[in-house]
Parts: C-alpha cells; sequence; structure tokens
C-alpha cells in the first residue's frame, strides 16, 4: 500500500543516485607534458563502443556549447598527425546519449563528460535503442576537480593530449556482460592502487636506485640471520664428544684432563666442562642464580 505512494519522479531520483554511489572508476586519465604528469579516475560509458584495453588518446577540446545539448562546433583542422580530438563536455540539461551523440556528429573521436558541482563519477547509460545504436565513439565519465585542471590546461596552451590508462586485468562489469559482486575486490582495484603519474615516479626510482635498495635489503637480511644464529648459538647449553684435538684441555670442576669420547657440555659463554660436573654443578645452585664455574655468566636454558 505504502509503495503506491512513492511517485515515478522519486523512483527516478532513487535511481539515479545509487548508480551515481555505485559507480566505480575504471580507468585513469592521464595527461603528460615536458615534467608535468596528472592522472584522474574515470569511468566509461555503458554504451558505444569498449574502450580498448590499450586505452585511447588525442587533443581535448572543450565543447561549444559546453553541455552538447546542442550540436556543437567541430574540432580544429587536423595537422595531418593520426591522433585525433576529444571533446570535453559539461554534465546536465540533457541525456548523456545526446552529448556523445554530438560530439561525434561533429567529429570527435572520443567524448569526456565531467561532473559540475562534485567529484562524484556517475554512470553513464541511456535506455533509447536508436540513440544506443548510432553513438560510435567511446566516452568517459570524469569528476568536476579533473575538469577544472584540465580547462586550465587547455587554455594555457594549444594541443592539450591526454591518454587513457586501462589496469589489467580489470574489467568494466556494464561492458564485459558479467557477473560480479557489489563486494568484488575488482570493482575496487583502482581505489587503492596508486595513479599512473605515481606509478611511473616508482619506476623511474627503481630504476635509478633499484639496485642499491637490493643491496641494502639483501644485506640487512644477511645481517639478520647471522644476528639470529649468533643468539641461537649463545642462548643455548651444546652438548658434544670430545675427539683429539679439540680447543677443550681439562674440567675446572673435577680438574681432570678431557680424554677421547668424554662427554661435554659447552655453556653459553663458550666454557667446556663434564657433562656430570656441570650437572652436578647447576643443581646445587638456586634456579634463578645459575652460572658458568668461571666467569658467572647466568645461564638461563634449561639443561
Amino acid at each position: 500500500m505504502w509503495f503506491s505512494l512513492v511517485s515515478l519522479p522519486s523512483l527516478v531520483a532513487f535511481s539515479l543516485m545509487m548508480d551515481a554511489i555505485l559507480a566505480k572508476p575504471f580507468v585513469h586519465l592521464v595527461y603528460t607534458h615536458n615534467s608535468t604528469c596528472l592522472d584522474f579516475k574515470a569511468i566509461p560509458a555503458c554504451f558505444g563502443p569498449p574502450l580498448p584495453r590499450k586505452g585511447f588518446k588525442g587533443y581535448l577540446v572543450e565543447a561549444v556549447p559546453a553541455n552538447a545539448c546542442l550540436p556543437i562546433e567541430a574540432p580544429p583542422a587536423s595537422d595531418g598527425s593520426q591522433t585525433g580530438f576529444i571533446a570535453l563536455i559539461r554534465r546536465y540539461d540533457c541525456p548523456f546519449g545526446t552529448k556523445v551523440l554530438h560530439a561525434q556528429q561533429a567529429g570527435y573521436q572520443g567524448a569526456i563528460i565531467h561532473n559540475l558541482y562534485s567529484d562524484l563519477l556517475v554512470s553513464m547509460a541511456i535506455e533509447v535503442q536508436m540513440v544506443r545504436r548510432q553513438v560510435s565513439i567511446p566516452s568517459l565519465f570524469v569528476g568536476g576537480s579533473a575538469a577544472r585542471l584540465l580547462k586550465r590546461q587547455i587554455r594555457e596552451r594549444n594541443g592539450t593530449k591526454i591518454t587513457t590508462v586501462v589496469p589489467r586485468g580489470y574489467y568494466n562489469p556494464c561492458g564485459d556482460n558479467v557477473e560480479f559482486s557489489l563486494w568484488d575486490p575488482a570493482r575496487h582495484y583502482l581505489q587503492f592502487w596508486p595513479g599512473y603519474c605515481t606509478q611511473q615516479m616508482i619506476l623511474k626510482f627503481l630504476r635509478e636506485f633499484g639496485f642499491l635498495i637490493l643491496l641494502g635489503v639483501g644485506s640487512g637480511i644477511l645481517a639478520f640471520i647471522g644476528w639470529v644464529k649468533w643468539r641461537q648459538m649463545k642462548s643455548g647449553i651444546r652438548v658434544k664428544t670430545f675427539r683429539s684435538g679439540d680447543q677443550y684441555d681439562s674440567c675446572v670442576i673435577c680438574m681432570a684432563d678431557y680424554e677421547v669420547g668424554d662427554r661435554l657440555k659447552i655453556l653459553p659463554c663458550s666454557h667446556a666442562y663434564h657433562n656430570t660436573c656441570i650437572n652436578t654443578w647447576l643443581l646445587t645452585q638456586p634456579r634463578t642464580e645459575k652460572s658458568c664455574p668461571i666467569c658467572k655468566q647466568k645461564i638461563n636454558t634449561a639443561i
């Protein structure tokens, strides 16, 4: 009964809000110029051709009119290069499909639609089959901050070239026709993975200093292993059989020389005694005050 009280516009608004909340970044939109590298999280449209795994690139041009709800101006004349043009379009006022279709009709090879008042990423989908069939260029959605930075680059210099980067092993849920869980880790890949520009900085750092890092890590591991072995050797009582040529001479407890075959105990301090002699010595001492007869070093390991 209560469901009938909910208006259709309210349901549509709720559906659009859920689309916006559930939209997850799929690719990186990258701008590079000399030493400047900027990358932004983006999500492709659920219509038009799928984004190539190798990404696509082109020169970015602001659409006129900005919302592309009417036919827009054509891109600048080509300079003979194979790199095309991509339209930067403002959100709102008309459906996404209409905006992308106007960019396609004007001669653009791709379209980027940006949010206006926030950085929330929205899934772009259209239900009109006629428009869906007509769209033949790829398109992306980016946040408002990304658009402001890109517009600044466009106005400061001619020929702002951008590239899309698709992470390896990641798929577009609305384009691959596969079932997925909202909790699938793959959907959150770009939430935690560094951006393209950060990855390039890391790779450059590793190329220049990777050998030194590996050398330092290797030296640290070897030092740690040596320390562990030293601790193990120093922390326990060893038992051995006396052989001719061993460095030990005589037991200071019984004052007898060692003979081949005698069982000896080597304390952590490296002093050696007959097995029975040192056992008797240690048994006569309090549990917490057991020590070597020669150097008085405390012995914590149980016999």
